[in-house]
């Protein structure tokens, strides 16, 4: 909660972001080599009828994020009024 509420005050630093985004981008390289990968993103793009172009914009989207955007995204999507505390338990024997 802490961290949430980090983000939702200051945001994340510009390096976070850079290293997530370079990150992300290595990630997207690697993926558009495999097929399973395509299979996947064609079946989304079907599934939720969008544009299967936006596969191979995913960098531009990538590159899109800044501090100021996730510092939104956790206003808008983290408000600190609604959560679910959860609590695992062990099997019983």
């Amino acid at each position: 909660m802490q961290e949430v509420r980090k983000m939702q005050a200051d945001g994340p630093s510009e390096d976070l972001v850079n290293r997530a985004k370079e990150t992300a981008k290595r990630n997207y390289e690697t993926a558009l080599k495999q097929n399973s990968y395509w299979l996947s993103r064609l079946q989304t793009v079907h599934l939720f009828d969008q544009d299967p172009a936006l596969i191979v914009h995913r960098v531009e989207r990538i590159d899109a994020l800044t501090p100021a955007s996730l510092q939104e995204t956790f206003k808008k999507y983290f408000p600190m009024d609604r959560y679910t505390v959860v609590t695992l338990m062990p099997a019983p024997k």
